[in-house]
């Protein structure tokens, strides 16, 4: 599902959110702002993991939360909101700490 888009260097993307995430974000009272306010955060770094395959976890201490991402065809995809910041990491995730 759409939830919004943003402009990086002259580059759109979209933000999308899978069932998954709408619904752990739901179940945790996490609000959808918070979530695009922790995405857009990473800024140019977006176009870092355009069609990389890799996963990244956005960790936000101020909101106590961490997104876990996918960027693929000028798209992130948010796969799911954990509400706390510490979280275990599979092999492999990549790790963005935003303040």
């Amino acid at each position: 599902m759409l939830m919004g888009e943003f402009v990086i260097i002259n580059k759109d993307f979209r933000i999308e959110g899978t069932t998954h995430a709408l619904n752990r974000m739901r179940e945790r009272a996490i609000d959808q702002s918070v979530v695009m306010e922790v995405v857009m955060g990473l800024d140019a770094k977006v176009l870092l993991y355009n069609n990389s395959g890799e996963e990244i976890a956005i960790i936000d201490q101020e909101h106590n939360i961490a997104v876990i991402i996918e960027v693929r065809m000028d798209k992130v995809v948010i796969i799911t909101v954990i509400d706390r910041a510490n979280i275990h990491l599979k092999d492999g995730t990549r790790i963005e700490q935003i303040a």
